[in-house]
Order: C-alpha cells, then sequence, then structure tokens
C-alpha cells in the first residue's frame, strides 16, 4: 500500500474531485504502477482518497492511497509525476502495510487564505463564541448551520487569514466560511486565495499533521 501526498493547485484546482480522481488513476496506468482491482462484476482499481477541498480552493495537502504490489516510494513517486500535470504532483510518498483510511481518520484541516488588503482582528473572535449561525449552501438551498464547534483556530495576520476547520463527518467548507467572512467583515477573499496547508488527526487526544500516521 502506497499513500501519495500530492498538490492541487494552480488550474487543477478548478477540477471537481470526481474528475480529478480519474486524472490519478490515469497517472497510474501511465506510470505503470502494478495497482491492484477490486473482484467483483465490474473490477476497478482499489484507490482511496481523503476528503477533497471545494472546487477552487488549492491545496498542497492531498492524499492518494493506491493499493498496489510496489513498496518503492521514491521509485513509484518518481513515475506518477512524471505522468501527471505539475499542478498534482506528489512531494512525499510513504509504504503502508494496510489503508490508513484517512477520510475518516482526518478531523481537521488547515487553511491559509491571503485578501488583497489588511484583514480586520475582529474576525479571530468567532473561534471564542458559543454559538456562530452562518449561511451554507447545500443542493443550491441556503441553510443555515452552527459551526461554533466547528471553527477549532482562526488567526489574522495583516492581509492572511489562517484558520483550522473541522473536516470530515462534521465537516465545514472553506468557501462558505470564507463566503460569510466576505459579507460580515467585507473582505474580498477569492476562493482560489485559500489554500489546504495540512490535513490533521487526533493522535493521542491531539490533533496532529495526518502524516503522522504514514511515518
Amino acid at each position: 500500500m502506497i499513500v501519495l501526498k500530492h498538490l492541487k493547485v494552480g488550474d487543477v484546482s478548478y477540477v471537481s474531485h470526481k474528475d480529478a480522481l480519474r486524472v490519478l488513476q490515469r497517472g497510474l496506468k501511465r506510470a505503470k504502477i502494478d495497482v491492484r482491482y477490486s473482484q467483483g462484476y465490474v473490477p476497478h482499481m482499489l484507490t482511496y482518497t481523503s476528503s477533497p477541498v471545494p472546487l477552487g480552493v488549492q491545496s498542497l495537502a492531498e492524499y492518494f492511497t493506491v493499493d498496489c504490489s510496489e513498496c518503492d516510494c521514491e521509485e513509484v513517486m518518481r513515475r506518477y509525476n512524471a505522468a501527471m500535470p505539475t499542478g498534482m504532483r506528489a512531494v512525499a510518498a510513504y509504504f503502508l502495510q494496510k489503508n490508513p483510511n484517512l477520510a475518516a481518520a482526518v478531523a481537521a484541516s488547515d487553511y491559509k487564505a491571503v485578501c488583497s488588503r489588511e484583514l480586520p482582528k475582529e474576525i479571530e473572535s468567532i473561534k471564542d463564541c458559543e454559538s456562530y449561525v452562518i449561511d451554507t449552501f447545500k443542493k443550491g438551498e441556503a441553510v443555515k448551520k452552527d459551526i461554533a464547534d466547528l471553527v477549532f483556530d482562526l488567526k489574522v495576520d495583516g492581509n492572511t487569514l489562517y484558520m483550522r476547520l473541522a473536516s470530515g463527518n462534521a465537516n465545514l467548507r472553506a468557501d462558505s466560511f470564507i463566503a460569510h467572512i466576505n459579507g460580515k467583515f467585507g473582505c474580498d477573499i477569492k476562493v482560489n486565495d485559500v489554500t489546504r496547508t495540512a490535513q490533521l488527526t487526533y493522535i493521542d487526544g491531539e490533533l496532529q499533521d495526518a502524516e503522522e500516521l504514514l511515518r
């Protein structure tokens, strides 16, 4: 089992999660990586992704788990990168005996959002609220959602907002949160100016970088 940590940046950030998965799997074929297939009437590649970022949000920390017979991480990453667009290149690879199931294990994500001008420090107060309701969208319809328990940390540094938001089963979409910030505080952060920098999971009761599960 090989886990590839890869980027999703530039124009690739506008590729949907479903289409990105197709690109990833085609890259494995071009790289001639010996991927295992499911047993059944319609066999499919045994590959697994971590929770996707919203369309347009960039990422420096996506994970793609490949069930394969290969065990040389550096060689797999070299061949993979030669077959993939720059915006999805792998930056690390790990060998594991079994699937880490990062889609279920990840509980939060770190994001960096850059604005064209200085951001108000008042944004940070959201993380201290016992209740904080915003409009989110589900199937095109506005839905009220209390996000107080889904915002783990916020920090404003000049024109940059650092966010730690819930991810996984209890999820706060970065694009919905940024849309609220823009409306509430008069900011103009674009979705493509938001970058996921890390995915985190609980280890010994504390949130840590998901890569700690892979080492």
